[in-house]
């Protein structure tokens, strides 16, 4: 991991070179082409041998027909299994080129340069590729590790207000992974808007290195890698269901995942007696930080149909990994969906209404 603030240009010839591969392909995200109209010609000048593209990023280029158009791009050009492969976009788009370059000739190296909060935090590390099938989020996927990792924190001067709070909802979720003053600290930044540089380099070295010790300790989640998914069951499926319907907005991900913490934090105090006090201070802070999200009881069995994918499901039981209180993580299955349902009307009266 290489993190630092306008180190793009002079850190990705060295690894680059670092990787001793035969042709270089290089893929960046239209919009931050968009948005650093100067970037390609810089890497281009910086990489002359490296063939490059750009490609449309967001949640909807996570199909199949976007994982094909990879393939093709790569053998057309002829990669080889010597080749690697550089995404410089969100997470999106690394979950969708990670997966190409898992499976072309099963498995070429590659680069991360993430340029959103949440692509920092949580998608460049780990090593999950994704793309969504059937409506559901993440459903086809493999575990392939990036060769490197490069954060460079000037992309979040351009990164709109809404994705940059969707990436701090990932942070909130790190912080109440390892409690203590890592959330006493989100508790006091509140809105992150207006952190310098060097506070946000910080912060993200510290979620980054969190998310790194667990993924080390469980590399394909078979066992306590399972708590970063605290608030994903309920939080993927609103997510998934907000891209499907027609509702005022579409919901970001980091935004999903806290309002899938308050849901799965209530049904985990009916459970098992998650403190009153967390719940507490984590709407305050979705209150400051989040708009509110309508849905209605119309929309439960849906929901309820997408919770049901989870991969962390066993015999037809919805699992989540329940906050008993900052940095004490317990799974919980929940058998009655009438909870679930609880949880989602705590949610919609208390916040979305």
């Amino acid at each position: 991991m290489i993190i630092g603030t306008q180190i793009l240009d002079r850190k990705l010839p060295s690894v680059a070179e670092g990787l001793a591969c035969d042709r270089l392909f290089l893929v960046l995200e239209e919009r931050v082409a968009e948005l650093h109209p100067d970037l390609l010609p810089q890497l281009q000048s910086a990489l002359p041998e490296a063939i490059c593209r750009t490609l449309r990023g967001g949640e909807e280029c996570k199909t199949t027909e976007s994982l094909g158009l990879l393939w093709t791009w790569l053998s057309e050009e002829g990669a080889t299994r010597r080749s690697a492969l550089v995404l410089i976009g969100g997470g999106a788009l690394l979950d969708l080129g990670g997966l190409a370059a898992s499976t072309y000739m099963r498995g070429i190296a590659t680069v991360y340069v993430p340029t959103t909060l949440l692509a920092m935090v949580d998608a460049s590390v780990g090593g999950k590729t994704a793309i969504d099938f059937l409506g559901v989020k993440n459903l086809i996927g493999s575990f392939h590790p990036a060769h490197e990792v490069i954060v460079d924190i000037d992309f979040l001067r351009t990164l709109p207000l809404e994705e940059l709070l969707s990436g701090y909802g990932e942070v909130v979720k790190h912080a109440t992974l390892m409690g203590g003053e890592a959330w006493r600290e989100v508790c006091h930044i509140g809105d992150p808007v207006g952190l310098m540089d060097d506070e946000w380099q910080a912060l993200i070295e510290k979620s980054i290195a969190y998310k790194t010790s667990v993924v080390e300790a469980d590399p394909t989640e078979r066992g306590l890698r399972r708590i970063l998914n605290i608030g994903h069951t309920v939080g993927h499926a609103l997510e998934a269901y907000s891209h499907q319907n027609e509702f005022r907005r579409t919901l970001p991900h980091g935004e999903a995942v806290v309002f899938g913490l308050l849901i799965e934090s209530y049904i985990t105090m009916c459970q098992r007696g998650t403190s009153k006090e967390y719940i507490r201070q984590l709407m305050t802070l979705a209150r400051e930080l989040y708009s509110p999200f309508f849905y209605t009881c119309k929309d439960y069995p849906e929901l309820l149909r997408l919770m049901r994918h989870d991969k962390k499901n066993s015999a037809g039981t919805i699992t989540l990994m329940g906050v008993i209180e900052p940095g004490n993580i317990e799974a919980v299955e929940v058998a009655d969906e009438g909870v679930i349902k609880e949880g989602l009307d705590f949610l919609r009266e208390t916040f979305g209404s």
